[in-house]
């Protein structure tokens, strides 16, 4: 019986961030459990608790008598997420602490095309993040992602070398001698902490944009 109550808890809360990375579900969207229920074919209760769980993890606003709503960001917001990604980061290409986990994927002589360089991307920092092993700097850099979701969402409307740029990270490895590394990663953030103000009105802007 327990199992059971677990799984579509896990299914809902799994389905939730998904869309919340993604930017599917945008910040200050209302979320409905019930809406959300009846698109996984889960009862109401198990939504709910994810979305409590979420809530607590504060990617979610609980306003009590209204529902639960995707967070708003503003540039500060924004700007104090790309930060600690790439301190984050930095923890992990920390040579001095050991690797626990497996190995963080090399430079590829011939890399993969790039259908999507944002997801690349993300899933390229996720990789480094797991070859420390710490579950602790895992779920903090999964927060991280997920909150910057639809913020990298929107770098599209203010960046032309998303690819170019995702290439050029691919090219890293993780514990690599001298400086590549860490002068690519702090370039790639700081650059977009000097767009907050813009990438925050494009999110505000896209939020107040009328229903066709």
């Amino acid at each position: 019986m327990a199992a059971d109550r677990v799984e579509p808890f896990q299914v809902a809360l799994s389905n939730l961030r998904d869309r919340l990375r993604e930017g599917v579900l945008a910040p200050g969207e209302r979320i409905a459990a019930v809406d959300v229920a009846a698109a996984l074919r889960l009862s109401a209760t198990p939504v709910r608790e994810a979305l409590s769980r979420l809530a607590g993890e504060g990617l979610l606003e609980d306003r009590r008598g209204q529902g639960f709503f995707v967070r708003t960001l503003t540039a500060g917001d924004i700007a104090d997420l790309y930060r600690l990604s790439l301190a984050q980061l930095a923890i992990a290409h920390d040579p001095h602490r050991p690797a626990l986990g497996p190995a963080a994927p090399g430079a590829r002589e011939d890399p993969l095309p790039l259908t999507d360089p944002i997801r690349e991307v993300e899933r390229l920092f996720a990789d480094w993040v797991a070859a420390t092993g710490s579950r602790a700097l895992s779920a903090a850099h999964r927060a991280t992602q997920i909150q910057l979701g639809p913020v990298r969402r929107a770098e599209a409307g203010l960046l032309d070398d998303l690819a170019a740029e995702a290439r050029e990270l691919q090219g890293l490895r993780l514990r690599e001698p001298g400086g590549a590394w860490a002068v690519t990663v702090r370039r790639f953030h700081l650059r977009r902490i000097s767009l907050a103000d813009r990438l925050a009105a494009l999110l505000d802007r896209g939020r107040r944009a009328p229903e066709l």
